[in-house]
């Protein structure tokens, strides 16, 4: 039903492959989504509820880090599938080589003052826990970051895939290193050696690159030759195009993580580390509706950029009314899932956690506000308009972190959190659909086409 939905014409080449990709992303991300749901029940068994929070709070604010990348990761994105479109390799080339140039810069730099200052940072107080000792948080953030950090810059093929149109790629690596490192913490539970966090963080962050790397080597020494970085084809001269819309990338992501990144740690801080877990679960148990839209959209960010070099207006307007039929669906879906989220919750973790109904509606309503939402940035991320989304961006975080304290002693669960993240979806779900309408339609105009 869902490819019915989406088939744009048999005879578009640029649909055609977003029918392949979408195929090929499901069988790959359904692995990711069946190992993340055995995860939690894994973890809870191998960690205690309160450690396994630790690690939950510890890896969001790692997470942080992520968007230190000033947005290039997303620049190349659309700078690279121009290239593509346009069967300028040379250029995609250089485009890819000064990438890698400045994020390993600029990582380079941000693992050396994070190893310096995390010396003197107290993870007992920032993780709100006394019963692991801060030289085993300290190990333990040493080598998780610097896997992450390293996982950053080794996941840049992932973006050359998918400005190719070819996201399905991006998804089969992630499900191989998912798949490795639950296998080895899997092998954990089955061993004498229990509740080792240094051993689980470093097997859950390190697999992951271990994966990227080989896969960059496979990649650019066959398919992507042409566009391999090379240290000859660095220039500096483009990065101001990819600044210039990765700064604005940037910017969304910084505002990103004022509100998704941050919720694991207020809600630590608020309600205690426990309380993280309970959020995660319904968390995760909800975004599922969203992974298996996300498989869908993959492809979509590039083929707008695709569509909207070549002047494919017709493709882009039938597009963006096949994604409203599908929010349509989804949203019945999760609907559904609220219904029966009690038992199946009972089903998955048993009675080891206690979960409101408060807490699973707000999540539910949070949900379909993204399901709505998605289809829109997508395009306009797409477009590259996204300066009138950086204005909205900014007024949702000031909204976000007024609501925070107000609804904090309005609930007693991490349902405050989650009901100050809506109130950011809200402007975006109005202003968003208008200026995706307004570009196609050819009527936008000041900050509406920027």
């Amino acid at each position: 039903m869902i490819m019915k939905l989406f088939r744009i014409s048999l005879n578009n080449d640029r649909s055609t492959k977003i029918g392949q990709q979408i195929i090929y992303s499901f069988g790959y991300q359904t692995i990711s989504i069946v190992i993340s749901l055995i995860y939690i029940p894994l973890m809870l068994d191998y960690l205690t509820q309160e450690k396994y929070g630790v690690w939950l709070t510890l890896t969001s604010i790692l997470g942080w880090f992520s968007f230190f990348d000033v947005g290039l990761g997303n620049g190349l994105r659309n700078k690279l599938a121009e290239a593509f479109s346009n069967s300028n390799l040379s250029l995609g080339r250089k485009y890819v080589s000064t990438t890698y140039a400045l994020l390993i810069c600029i990582f380079s730099l941000i693992l050396f003052i994070f190893h310096f200052s995390n010396f003197y940072l107290n993870w007992n107080s920032i993780l709100n826990i006394k019963t692991v000792a801060n030289s085993e948080l300290y190990l333990l953030t040493s080598i998780v970051f610097s896997f992450f950090l390293m996982r950053f810059v080794f996941a840049l093929i992932s973006v050359v895939y998918i400005a190719n149109q070819k996201s399905s790629i991006s998804h089969f690596v992630i499900a191989i290193g998912n798949l490795l490192s639950f296998l080895m913490v899997l092998a954990l539970t089955y061993s004498s050696i229990k509740g080792n966090l240094i051993l689980l963080g470093s097997f859950v962050s390190g697999i992951p690159v271990l994966v990227f790397v080989v896969v960059s080597i496979v990649s650019y020494t066959g398919k992507y030759k042409d566009v391999r970085p090379s240290i000859r084809e660095v220039d500096f001269k483009l990065s101001k195009d990819l600044m210039q819309l990765g700064l604005k990338f940037f910017f969304l992501q910084i505002c990103a993580i004022i509100v998704f990144s941050t919720s694991s740690f207020f809600i630590a801080q608020f309600y205690g580390p426990e309380e993280v877990v309970t959020y995660t679960i319904v968390f995760k148990y909800f975004q599922l509706p969203v992974m298996v839209f996300s498989i869908i959209l993959s492809p979509i960010w590039s083929a707008v950029t695709d569509a909207y070099v070549k002047s494919d207006f017709l493709w882009l307007k039938k597009t963006i009314k096949q994604l409203n039929a599908l929010s349509i669906l989804f949203t019945v879906v999760v609907i559904i899932m609220s219904i029966l989220s009690q038992w199946v919750f009972d089903l998955w973790v048993g009675d080891k956690v206690v979960f409101s109904w408060d807490l699973i509606i707000v999540m539910a309503i949070y949900t379909i506000f993204q399901i709505w939402v998605i289809p829109y940035s997508n395009f306009i991320n797409g477009l590259g308009k996204v300066k009138l989304t950086m204005l909205l961006t900014v007024i949702g975080i000031i909204l976000y972190l007024v609501l925070i304290y107000v609804f904090r002693d309005l609930f007693n669960n991490s349902t405050g959190v989650v009901s100050a993240i809506i109130g950011t979806y809200i402007i975006g779900a109005i202003i968003q659909p208008w200026q995706t309408n307004k570009i196609l339609n050819g009527t936008a105009k000041g900050i509406w086409n920027k």
